[in-house]
């Protein structure tokens, strides 16, 4: 099996801020989509009875590209905006460790 790299946070948005964080999230999306040669899909999720919180996560091709997004100034600029937002930020990287079907 290859190897797959994921992105994983959890956000927990300053109350008043939640509009804010989703544009910015999405304009984090659009760095992240420069920096891969075949891009794939971000996705951003709220929870139903916690409107402040929220949780993003995205595939990427290799260690190696999640290392040079972390380098990146212009995502690391994007990463830095979306954090000022919240009261809590917890960014990692994952693989995928087993899978079930469904």
């Amino acid at each position: 099996m290859a190897e797959t790299y994921y992105t994983h946070a959890l956000w927990r948005v300053k109350p008043g801020n939640e509009e804010a964080f989703i544009e910015a999230w999405k304009e984090l999306g659009k760095a992240f989509g420069q920096l891969s040669s075949t891009p794939g899909n971000g996705t951003l999720i709220r929870s139903l009875t916690d409107p402040t919180l929220f949780y993003s996560f995205g595939p990427w091709d290799s260690l190696e590209d999640i290392e040079a997004m972390r380098r990146d100034a212009q995502a690391q600029q994007a990463i830095q905006r979306i954090i000022e937002l919240c009261n809590e930020a917890a960014p990692g990287a994952y693989h995928v460790v087993a899978e079930v079907q469904l």
